[in-house]
């Protein structure tokens, strides 16, 4: 009997995609003072383009007090990409980008856009391990600090100097006391024994005592400065001379 051979086929498996990258994936902090606002800048570029109608998510930047907004505003100058807008979720610091209608997020260029959120109240670390991700694309980490808050300071004491030479604040641990002379337009400020002055028109040294003579690196140094009290000395390394402020203008002695 003549028995026909018979052939066994296996599974063809379905083509493997390999999914896109992102050549490009960068997040740059704005300002870091704590309850300010802080403006991101993000970078992309993606290793195939992005179609109208899909989304790119930025994950992770939680504690800004920013609260959940469907349309928070985009700006830079490819915001048009993205409509302008973006989808903000405060509790998980998720920001969802939808390319708009008619654009795509092209390949080959960085596209750059910012978003302004509001820094945490306190001071405060920031986040790290931020993520952007998208359909068929590897998920990129996005390396920085992100919402870190510190705490800035004003100048709370407005006075005569007077009045504030003859205080004796009490410093903050680590800190210093700053006022602002309302007769002088002098800064003041306190080390925690005692105030220096630093004149906001001069780059004179207050605290020296004629006839001490002030030595700058170049005569352009201070040249133009009309700021110093009469009669200051002034020697200047580059011209080898000595120079007086009469009150009017520097009257110029050769050593020579």
């Amino acid at each position: 009997m003549f028995v026909l051979p018979t052939f066994s086929f296996g599974v063809v498996a379905s083509p493997t995609t390999v999914p896109e990258t992102f050549d490009t994936a960068t997040l740059d902090n704005g300002g870091n003072g704590a309850g300010n606002d802080n403006t991101l800048t993000f970078t992309v570029n993606p290793s195939a383009s992005i179609s109208a109608g899909a989304t790119l998510t930025i994950a992770g930047l939680t504690g800004s007090q920013t609260s959940d907004n469907a349309s928070l505003t985009v700006g830079g100058a490819g915001a048009a990409i993205f409509g302008s807008s973006a989808d903000w979720t405060q509790s998980s610091g998720t920001l969802v980008l939808t390319v708009a209608g008619g654009q795509s997020v092209p390949t080959g260029s960085d596209t750059v856009i910012t978003f302004t959120l509001t820094n945490p109240a306190t001071t405060n670390a920031g986040v790290t391990g931020i993520t952007l991700a998208s359909s068929g694309f590897t998920t990129a980490d996005i390396s920085g600090t992100f919402l870190n808050a510190v705490a800035l300071f004003n100048v709370t004491t407005r006075d005569t100097e007077a009045n504030i030479l003859a205080s004796t604040p009490t410093n903050p641990s680590g800190e210093v006391n700053i006022a602002l002379g309302t007769d002088t337009g002098y800064y003041y400020i306190y080390d925690g024994s005692a105030w220096y002055i630093y004149k906001n028109d001069t780059n004179f040294n207050d605290t020296l005592t004629f006839p001490i003579i002030e030595v700058f690196d170049n005569e352009s140094d201070f040249i133009t400065d009309t700021g110093a009290d009469d009669y200051t000395i002034v020697h200047a390394k580059d011209t080898d001379k000595l120079y007086v402020w009469t009150g009017v203008r520097w009257a110029t002695y050769n050593q020579n």
